[in-house]
């Protein structure tokens, strides 16, 4: 453990586990805890001390030359330390006075401050009580008249108006003081036999200590909650100050005299009635809590003070178990007093121990405080300062004064605090932080954990998370640095390689930049650039390019892998890529490996993109088969890099489609349409067709399938090397050689003929002969060495040459099978009586029989179909006549406020002489006289119809002869005469004139387009009654007569 102290001239405590030495008093023997001096074993130095002492510094030893102190209790912001002469004295926690003011006559016995730090309460031997306020002139004074032992204020004492406090002394009395509306008020909560030794108030429960034993009280109910006896056989109570200590609200620990006990306060389980509530009316007193002691176990040495430091006890504690045993005999009065007072003189340091929750004692430190020898238990006290929260700090608001934050006295603890109080002297105990955890791994050469445990607090995790502000980054780096530099030393470049890009500074400025090149060098003397390699920085900060050039020299020739990755991963501008890709080149021709070789041309093929020289990284890719490389040449229009690769191109497209594994088989349509082949047909502006027609020469399956697939997109492009194709489809397609020789027609005849006669393609070697008007020959070719009769046939229909008919009909006289064919395939093109007459007599043919029925059948049939159509038709017809006859008898509506069209007078003004208007179905309607010839007219009128006298038809005639005896009949020949009239109408076939003048003007209109020698042609026809200008008449009526 040790002890150090901010002020140059303030001494040093330092020591291990169990001993701690006084830099102001050396030559005095080391006491360690067991009393044992001569013990100290090589795992005790090698454990690590759990606690740091310091000793305050500041103004506080002037304060102790004059006074010496009696009391201290700790916030969270500020020490309250009460002395011998009656001053209460606020000091910070380096020791620092803030303020002061005398409170006593006498010797202060307790101090006490709220949970604010707003008001700080003090008791004294001179019988008063003192509450002063901080912040304010709020003074408080009570005096009880005997000496007043203890003092704890209310924990909320400046948030209420009852400003409440608690004070006893020897008068053995628990008094509550506090404020009433009536005025103030002290009332006794407990009487004990002795003295009142300790208080201490936790949020609504006031605990202290008195002969009896420690007893609890709960403020809200207004009860005391329990009473803990003194522990059998503890000595008597006077000796010793019983020490208390809250750990929450619910746990307190105790410490009399040689005993420790953890009471813990449960609530009391309640009865309930199923109506009522309880099931006593003396349950309804009860207290909720009581008090259970869960621990308690007794000690060699007596409690000056007591807390808890993670799961562990932290006990101050005084004397061993010698001294204890001496105490009965003190008691007795059977040592001379001259011994005892020789006993006091030599008493032993106090000593801070740590026991965990299985009462062993995990450490032990004396602490040879400044007269240590003449001092006692009660001389000694400890108070706790909880780590610093932001939240606390902020629950009740204050004004600026020398408390702020801003202020010196307003320092605020890390973490938890204790701090040891002596007469003369105050030490400050702190779990150790990450500093000096890191100083003791260091010194004992363990910088792998001192490393990995910083790194934990800076990710704010593990137990020195709290603490990582303590290491800087440049110590940081220092102790990682010195780390990588003993493994070096000791062979582990790739363990500190790592080390080293753990710790050097990644920011971009000289000393960093300086920090990782010096250590790469370090690492090229040693040859280990591999180990560094990966952790150079690239992106962050930027080192020499000599540097970055250095290591992939050196990887270029030890591992490739490395280099490809670095290659690949470093920015461009961090090294030169032409003298890099130069060096590649030529490491490549001396490769040896498949692999290396592949890695080498992946490499240039990237540098050379980096470059920018697209023709060279595009045979790289290609050669590498890099997927998607030819959908970069289309989006980045890279056509005139690839016009002299066209058979790589398609080498890559036998890859992609596998044709490069043994046994692979792919369809011509797939070949067809793969990327490659695609991609140099697509773009012939770009990548000419002599051009790769030239390249794929000596690989004519490449050839082919090119050609194949400009033939199917454009045949005119590929109309100079027909010839070439033909042969290629007789060598590596013969099926498709047919279709091409009928659609292309740039062939040269003779060779393509040729060609098939080499390879035996009879029927590609018929159509070319009737490409060629060599029909016999092509026929010959078919009958004797195909003898496919339906295809001769077939052939000769193609033809259409009478003269090949004949040929087929006198070839197959003697030949059974083609006189069966022409019977049955020949149809209108060939005579079946033509055929059966050139029949030998004696010929034998099987299935003539069958043949000759066949085609009585199928005439026949013809005459049958002829018949049935004719009836459809006349069927038809005669449907959509009754239609149309339907349609044209309906009738028209008419308004009477329409023109006529030719007099302009609405159609019911009937001029003189009219009574009528005429309908047509052109839609146009008119006053009978207008267009009407007048004789026309007067046979026509309504009235003569209906006369028996002056009607010419017969049915009228008839008609009148009957007697009209009723409307109705009246109606009936009315509308008969309607009919009659529209019949004599149309015997004059009158047209509508608005019809007829826009005839003749389009009619006009159209022969100022005409030709003379046409217009001459149209009046010789018009006048010889083949044209007429006027439409032609149907046999549906052409209009309807209407009677208004």
């Amino acid at each position: 453990m040790s002890l150090s102290d901010a002020d140059a001239e303030e001494s040093v405590f330092s020591g291990q586990n169990g001993q701690l030495v006084s830099g102001k008093d050396l030559e005095q023997p080391t006491l360690t805890n067991s009393g044992d001096e001569d013990e100290c074993s090589d795992e005790e130095d090698d454990e690590e001390p759990a606690l740091r002492y310091k000793r305050l510094g500041g103004n506080v030893h002037a304060l102790f030359e004059k006074d010496t102190a009696s009391t201290l209790t700790a916030s969270e912001r500020f020490l309250v330390l009460g002395t011998h002469w009656g001053n209460v004295i606020i000091i910070d926690f380096e020791g620092n006075e803030v303020k002061k003011w005398r409170a006593h006559s006498t010797t202060v016995n307790s101090v006490s401050v709220d949970i604010d730090n707003e008001y700080v309460a003090s008791a004294g031997d001179d019988g008063r009580v003192v509450v002063h306020g901080l912040y304010s002139d709020d003074v408080t004074i009570v005096n009880y008249s005997r000496p007043v032992k203890a003092v704890a204020l209310d924990p909320y004492y400046s948030r209420k108006a009852s400003r409440r406090f608690v004070s006893g002394g020897t008068a053995g009395q628990l008094i509550m003081y506090e404020k009433k509306w009536f005025g103030k008020s002290d009332s006794i909560l407990f009487t004990s036999a002795g003295p009142i030794q300790t208080i201490r108030w936790q949020e609504n429960l006031i605990v202290w200590a008195c002969d009896e034993g420690v007893q609890i009280y709960n403020t809200d109910q207004g009860t005391r909650i329990s009473q803990i006896a003194r522990p059998e056989g503890s000595p008597r109570p006077d000796l010793y100050t019983c020490r208390l200590h809250w750990k929450d609200s619910h746990t307190l620990l105790i410490g009399w005299a040689n005993f420790v006990q953890v009471v813990v306060l449960k609530e009391r389980a309640q009865q309930q009635s199923p109506a009522l509530g309880f099931t006593g009316a003396d349950n309804d007193s009860r207290p909720l809590l009581y008090a259970e002691v869960s621990v308690m176990y007794r000690t060699d040495f007596i409690v000056c003070g007591l807390a808890l430091y993670r799961d562990n006890f932290l006990v101050f504690t005084y004397g061993d178990h010698q001294m204890i045993d001496s105490i009965t005999a003190e008691n007795d009065t059977q040592i001379p007093r001259e011994e005892q007072q020789h006993r006091m003189r030599n008493a032993p340091p106090p000593e801070l121990r740590m026991i965990d929750r299985n009462i062993e004692e995990v450490s032990s430190d004396v602490l040879p405080l400044e007269g240590f020898q003449l001092l006692q238990p009660n001389d000694y006290g400890l108070a706790y300062c909880a780590a610093h929260s932001s939240s606390a700090s902020a629950k009740s608001p204050r004004p600026e004064n020398e408390f702020d934050d801003n202020s010196a006295g307003a320092q605020t603890n890390e973490a938890d605090t204790w701090f040891i109080l002596s007469p003369k002297q105050l030490v400050s105990v702190r779990p150790r932080g990450l500093a000096d955890h890191v100083q003791w791994l260091t010194e004992r050469g363990n910088y792998r954990q001192a490393l990995a445990d910083i790194e934990e607090a800076y990710r704010g995790d593990g137990q020195w998370a709290m603490y990582q502000n303590q290491i800087k980054a440049a110590e940081y780096q220092s102790i990682g640095q010195a780390y990588a530099q003993i493994l070096m030393d000791g062979g582990n470049t790739a363990e500190a390689a790592k080390v080293c890009t753990r710790v050097l500074p990644r920011t971009n400025t000289p000393e960093a930049i300086e920090a990782w090149e010096s250590w790469i060098f370090a690492f090229a003397e040693t040859s280990s650039l591999h180990e560094i390699s990966p952790y150079i920085p690239t992106a962050t900060m930027q080192l020499s390019s000599t540097v970055y050039e250095m290591v992939l020299a050196f990887l270029l020739t030890s591992d490739i892998s490395e280099f490809k990755c670095l290659v690949f991963s470093w920015p461009a501008s961090l090294f030169n890529a032409y003298s890099v890709v130069l060096a590649v080149e030529d490491q490549y021709e001396k490769a040896a490996s498949i692999e290396d070789k592949q890695s080498l041309k992946e490499i240039m093929a990237f540098l050379y993109d980096r470059l920018n020289q697209p023709s060279k990284s595009l045979r790289c890719h290609l050669e590498l088969f890099t997927d998607g490389i030819l959908s970069r040449v289309r989006r980045e229009n890279l056509f005139d890099a690839v016009r002299d690769k066209a058979e790589l191109v398609l080498c890559y497209d036998d890859h992609s489609l596998g044709l490069d594994r043994d046994g692979a088989e792919v369809l011509l349509q797939e070949r067809c349409e793969s990327d490659g082949v695609q991609l140099l047909t697509d773009n012939t502006d770009a990548i000419p067709c002599a051009s790769v027609v030239k390249q794929l020469v000596g690989v004519p399956e490449h050839l082919y399938v090119y050609l194949h697939t400009l033939l199917t997109k454009d045949a005119h492009l590929g109309a100079p090397f027909a010839d070439l194709q033909v042969e290629l489809y007789a060598e590596y397609n013969p099926e498709k050689l047919l279709n091409f020789l009928r659609i292309s027609t740039y062939y040269s005849f003779d060779k393509a003929l040729e060609i098939c006669e080499e390879r035996n393609l009879v029927l590609e070697m018929v159509f070319i002969l009737g490409r060629m008007g060599d029909n016999h020959r092509a026929l010959m070719l078919i009958i004797d060495q195909l003898r496919d009769v339906p295809r001769a046939i077939e052939f000769a229909k193609e033809q259409n040459d009478p003269e090949l008919w004949n040929d087929l009909v006198m070839y197959s006289r003697d030949k059974p099978e083609f006189i069966i064919g022409l019977l049955e395939l020949g149809g209108t093109h060939t005579n079946p009586t033509k055929v059966i007459q050139n029949i030998p007599p004696e010929l034998k043919i099987p299935g003539i029989r069958r043949a000759l029925t066949n085609v009585l059948h199928d005439y026949h049939l013809q005459v049958e179909l002829c018949t049935d159509c004719k009836h459809v038709l006349e069927g038809d017809c005669e449907l959509l006549s009754d239609g149309l006859r339907r349609l044209q008898h309906q009738g028209m509506e008419v308004e009477c406020d329409q023109m006529c069209l030719v007099c302009q007078l609405p159609l019911e003004n009937m001029p003189a002489g009219s009574s009528n208007v005429l309908a047509f179905w052109c839609g146009h309607i008119f006053h009978d006289k207008c267009i009407l010839h007048p004789d026309v007219q007067l046979k026509t009128q309504m009235d003569s119809l209906t006369s028996s006298t002056n009607s010419s038809s017969v049915d009228v005639v008839k008609r009148s002869q009957h007697i009209i005896h009723s409307p109705a009949d009246q109606r009936r020949l009315l509308m008969q005469a309607k009919l009659d009239r529209t019949m004599m109408i149309r015997q004059y076939s009158p047209a509508c004139p608005v019809c007829v003048e826009y005839d003749q003007k389009k009619m006009q209109q159209a022969r100022t387009g005409w030709s003379p020698a046409e217009r001459k042609d149209r009046e010789l026809t018009g006048s010889s009654g083949s044209a007429v200008d006027i439409p032609e008449q149907t046999d549906l009526p052409p209009m309807q007569t209407l009677q208004i």
